[in-house]
């Protein structure tokens, strides 16, 4: 085999070799939804979601409707599954996101109380 030849060899065996492994290891793997949702289950760093959206336009509407019954320090962020949630953080204790939870749904709105994982 000549020398020109070699790198060439290299990169075709790679570029078979790569997915062959991956593919033998049962691919790639993506997280689920549910993987990027972390109930609190204790005291900690929590944060309360009011909610998660696909779109931009959804999640600033949310985030208006949320900060609009009171909810001051809401944002929008990525939830690391390519959804955006609107969410607040601070809440110390399972306790404390109890009555914010509560409070959330007093006016129409579906908190889950989760760990804060970012």
């Amino acid at each position: 085999m000549s020398r020109a030849a070699r790198p060439w060899l290299l990169v075709a065996l790679l570029a078979i070799g790569y997915p062959a492994a991956v593919l033998a290891g049962g691919g790639a793997s993506f997280p689920s939804r549910a993987d990027c949702i972390h109930p609190a289950k204790a005291d900690g760093n929590l944060e309360v979601v009011f909610g998660r959206s696909g779109s931009s336009a959804a999640a600033t509407a949310l985030l208006h409707r949320v900060l609009a019954v009171g909810f001051q320090g809401s944002q929008i962020e990525p939830d690391g599954c390519g959804l955006l949630k609107v969410a607040v953080h601070g809440i110390p204790t399972l306790e404390v996101g109890g009555q914010v939870m509560k409070e959330a749904r007093s006016v129409g709105l579906q908190p889950s109380l989760e760990v804060v994982t970012q």
